[in-house]
């Protein structure tokens, strides 16, 4: 566990490093406002101790520019203040803070806190993570591949820049299913989310669009580099051996690409897709475990 203690009075440092000194916690300080902003980001602690009257800026707004920054958003603050008056609590939790302790406060009420605040953060972490992640593979699921998508195609056409998608299917994949079993079969998607995110530069993006079919989203990749990935991963998944030792499985993917640029006859997200798609089942039609391109 990692602390940040940002108050400019020592003792409340000295305190918490003085609870916690047999217990495997890191306790890092800041003096003001400024300083806990720039260490929190730098640090990614697990909680936030502030102290509302500081130098520079205060504990409040400090807090508000935390919750403000995707990078610190999550983190958990507990605003602590000798001021009991009611406006100080209000503008605090304005700010978005998680808790309000006055001082003096109670160390094993304070530890109580932070243990139960780290525990929610730890929950929410969890539940965030299987909304964007496939639980199979670990890629991006269908929701990410979206989210991506869209933010790709703004950027791609207000900056007439060049976008790619490329979709995938394993050959066959019932067969697996029928001839080794389900669970064989969710590993046999597992050992291909590896290959297809090996394949993945660190822009782009690997997911699992649903069942057998999956999807890489590659910015600033014109039609010929896309081609390339997609053979890539195709001669990857032909060469692999599945589910060794026990099996030794031979599988076959298709792939079909499609571009948006200056020469495309797409005009949206959803149509790049399709086109992707188009093509995939173009590869499956020409006899499988090929690329094929769509051509505007």
């Amino acid at each position: 566990m990692k602390i940040l203690v940002v108050d400019d009075d020592d003792e409340t440092a000295r305190l918490v490093r003085r609870w916690y000194v047999d217990r495997t916690v890191q306790i890092l300080e800041a003096r003001n406002g400024e300083e806990g902003v720039r260490k929190a980001l730098e640090e990614k602690p697990d909680i936030i101790l502030m102290d509302v009257m500081m130098p520079r800026i205060n504990g409040i707004e400090a807090s508000r520019q935390l919750k403000a920054d995707p990078a610190t958003s999550g983190i958990p603050v507990i605003l602590l203040s000798a001021r009991r008056e009611p406006q100080t609590k209000r503008e605090g939790f304005d700010a978005g803070i998680d808790q309000y302790v006055e001082k003096p406060f109670d160390l094993d009420e304070m530890d109580a806190r932070i243990r139960s605040m780290i525990e929610k953060r730890k929950t929410y972490l969890k539940l965030e993570e299987e909304a964007t992640v496939d639980a199979k593979t670990g890629l991006a699921n269908y929701r990410v591949f979206y989210t991506r998508l869209r933010d790709e195609w703004e950027r791609s056409e207000r900056y007439k820049l060049q976008l790619s998608v490329v979709m995938f299917d394993l050959d066959d994949f019932k067969r697996v299913n029928d001839s080794v079993g389900h669970p064989a079969g969710d590993r046999v998607l597992r050992e291909f989310g590896m290959l297809v995110s090996g394949g993945a530069r660190g822009t782009d993006l690997a997911a699992r669009y649903g069942g057998e079919e999956f999807a890489m989203i590659l910015p600033h990749t014109d039609r010929q580099r896309a081609e390339r990935v997609a053979e890539r991963v195709r001669a990857a998944v032909a060469e692999f051996r599945f589910l060794e030792p026990e099996h030794s499985l031979p599988v076959t993917v298709s792939a079909g690409v499609a571009t948006f640029d200056a020469e495309t006859d797409i005009t949206s997200a959803e149509q790049l897709v399709a086109a992707a798609d188009r093509a995939l089942y173009a590869a499956k039609k020409a006899g499988k475990n090929r690329v094929v391109v769509h051509r505007p």
